[in-house]
């Protein structure tokens, strides 16, 4: 199987992903801040498509606010993809969706959302629960109806409400953001405020954390993020996600898949790598890139989300020393082709209603 390039995307250490040892509980929340946005920068300089950061549970230290976090990282960064982890179950569909258009404003069209559909989502946020979480037989049900909430939230303000030149004339459409969702679990109605946002709707990220989170993914996500196994049990899940795609009038092409992989780097071999022993790929930077541009050309994933061990200069090294070995093979941008996330992804804009169908 050919392949152009992959798709890179990373997460820190324990923000919804692997608690890898590290002395993260040492640091005020200053200096937390300070390497999430030294991450940040290694991540668009090695031209990843996002950075993931999620509401974390004990026993993963606490840290900032997801979306107050990526909006200040929308200073720090000018490509980069920016994805918020959020539960639906901690949230109401009216906020959170204010909340994630508002990220794609202010990032100019890099906002993403991983919705977090575990157990823990609701004890992520602690105080944010909105009476009783769903129990476990309705939470995806209940995910999912949010999300539809949020889409049309989202799709409640066509292209054209607020003109390009105020001078055309209303700065906003009459009856522009209006909207009705009546469902099972959610029943709104009113005046969405915040202008339709540069992609249209943040791209949606699912997570496999069942074998049930496939069918979620298949409805309505963008990226789908499963964990690294074997490549032919990645195939099998590959073409079982074809065909439920399929089901609902969508291709393989419509949807990501990336693969969770913490890594670590070494010299000589990966017996000397740091943190060897919690790195599902380790080595030297020549055999790690072999090992990621096998796996995706063998058809296992479309590219990665790494998890690199906590050292300070973790993904530096990796973005120094195994990206330009991808760049050299054609496997990995050299640039950014466009500013916005799905533009990184090679996905369409969210349909984006005319005048006429939000009337």
């Amino acid at each position: 199987m050919s392949v152009q390039q992959f798709h890179l995307a990373v997460r820190p250490p324990g923000a919804g992903g692997p608690v890898i040892p590290a002395p993260l509980d040492q640091l005020d929340q200053l200096d937390r801040f300070d390497r999430l946005a030294r991450l940040a920068r290694a991540a668009e300089r090695g031209r990843f498509d996002f950075l993931l950061l999620a509401e974390t549970a004990p026993p993963a230290p606490p840290g900032p606010e997801v979306l107050t976090a990526l909006s200040t990282l929308a200073a720090a960064t000018t490509r980069l993809g920016l994805a918020a982890g959020v539960g639906p179950a901690a949230h109401q569909p009216y906020e959170l969706a204010r909340r994630l258009a508002s990220l794609d404003h202010l990032s100019e069209g890099r906002a993403a959302w991983s919705v977090t559909t575990g157990p823990d989502g609701a004890a992520a946020a602690g105080g944010l629960r909105h009476g009783s979480p769903p129990p476990d037989a309705d939470r995806d049900a209940h995910a999912a109806e949010f999300l539809r909430a949020a889409r049309t939230l989202w799709d409640s303000w066509a292209e054209d409400d607020v003109p390009a030149d105020p001078a055309e004339g209303a700065f906003v459409r009459p009856g522009a953001g209006a909207f009705a969702h009546r469902g099972a679990h959610f029943d709104l109605a009113g005046r969405f405020t915040t202008p339709r946002a540069p992609q249209g709707h943040p791209v949606v990220v699912r997570t496999v954390t069942a074998p049930r989170d496939l069918a979620s993914a298949a409805a309505d996500a963008d990226v789908l993020v499963v964990p690294y196994t074997g490549l032919a049990e990645a195939r099998e899940l590959r073409r079982d996600l074809a065909d439920r795609l399929a089901a609902h009038g969508r291709s393989p092409q419509d949807l990501r898949v990336l693969t969770t992989l913490t890594h670590a780097l070494a010299d000589t071999s990966a017996a000397d790598a740091p943190a060897a022993e919690v790195a599902d790929v380790a080595g030297t930077p020549e055999q790690v890139a072999d090992t990621l541009t096998a796996y995706v050309r063998g058809g296992g994933s479309d590219g990665f989300l790494l998890t690199p061990y906590a050292a300070p200069d973790a993904l530096d090294a990796f973005v120094d020393r195994v990206v330009p070995l991808l760049q050299a093979e054609a496997l990995h941008r050299t640039e950014y082709t466009g500013p916005t996330l799905r533009d990184h992804l090679g996905l369409a804009q969210a349909r984006r209603p005319s005048r006429e169908a939000t009337a």
